[in-house]
């Protein structure tokens, strides 16, 4: 065959590939149901925790998103199941809007007896998610509810997907409480709670109230471990649920005598765990006390009492030491 005609032929077939390619190309890079990516799309990302790993696959079941201007004036609220979720890779369509700028706010988790919510189609200001029983005790574990929210985004009719950071906003203690000798605790005969003003949560996922709630073990029990320092050690062991702990919010942990009431020790939550934050880093910077308190969920804390069970020894805290400096008087 001619080189000449074999060049043109091979031209002309590679601009007939072309113009084919383009006239299908919205299939093959389509990411959403329809041929050609379209329309305003929010993206749920569960990646604010201790691992900076997105794991809103594994632990988010479904989305409500408030939609507010950027006077925080209420203009819609959309619900997204978990099937919606998974099937446009946790991702929620927004239309409906007139172009302009907005705030968006999603909880994820909320949909059950746990919580009541009240204004919800009003102000941005007057949302608030309320904890059951607000203002007594607790003694639940609560289910597991995220907040996120991103705000001065412009909606228009163009194709957008834009990214929500996902944070938990429920944690996990369980804590252990020991004597650094011979002295047996029972958990028959001791008590433990954690007692903070944080069961209401405003459209901010800031606390709302004044009101404390008093969170009490949904288990409780005998336990002996292996401590690397103490060795073989008896002690009590209770697992607790509370909402979002605050730096700045007065959360105390307070471990008392059943029949008497006699307090043996009644300290800062946050500030002892707190503590740990700075071990821990995001993109080489070490965590606040806040980021780490809002990034981890989940704290195994062991108390370290002398044999009068009058002072606080130590604390371990997901199994870092925290030492009190001549010891804590309780």
């Amino acid at each position: 065959m001619d080189y000449k005609r074999f060049r043109h032929r091979a031209l002309k077939n590679l601009i007939s590939i072309l113009c084919v390619m383009a006239l299908v190309s919205c299939s093959w890079v389509k990411d959403d149901n329809d041929d050609c990516p379209d329309g305003f799309w929010l993206k749920l990302q569960y990646d604010y925790n201790i691992l900076d790993v997105d794991a809103a696959m594994r632990y988010m079941k479904d989305a409500y998103v408030y939609v507010y201007d950027n006077d925080g004036n209420f203009v819609k609220r959309i619900y997204a199941t978990g099937d919606d979720l998974k099937a446009h890779n946790y991702r929620i369509r927004v239309d409906g809007l007139t172009e302009g700028d907005y705030q968006f706010v999603v909880w994820s988790g909320i949909d059950n007896n746990q919580f009541t919510l009240a204004g919800e189609t009003q102000t941005k200001d007057e949302f608030r998610l309320s904890l059951i029983g607000n203002g007594s005790s607790y003694n639940g574990e609560l289910p597991p509810i995220y907040y996120g929210s991103v705000t001065d985004v412009h909606f228009d009719d163009s194709y957008s997907v834009f990214p929500i950071s996902m944070m938990k906003n429920t944690n996990l203690l369980s804590c252990l409480v020991v004597s650094v000798d011979d002295t047996t605790l029972s958990a028959d005969d001791y008590t433990l709670k954690v007692v903070t003003a944080n069961g209401v949560m405003d459209g901010d996922n800031e606390i709302a109230t004044d009101t404390p709630t008093t969170y009490v073990p949904y288990v409780s029990e005998n336990v002996t471990f292996d401590d690397p320092d103490y060795g073989e050690l008896k002690g009590a062991m209770y697992a607790l649920s509370t909402l979002r702990i605050m730096e700045d919010s007065d959360c105390r942990i307070i471990f008392e005598k059943k029949e008497t009431g006699e307090t043996l020790f009644n300290i800062s939550l946050p500030e002892y765990i707190g503590m740990i934050g700075s071990l821990y880093t995001n993109l080489g910077r070490p965590l606040s006390v806040q980021e780490y308190l809002d990034r981890q969920d989940f704290y195994t804390i062991v108390f370290y009492l002398n044999g009068d069970l009058d002072q606080l020894i130590q604390l371990r805290v997901n199994s870092w030491r925290v030492r009190t400096f001549n010891h804590l008087k309780l």
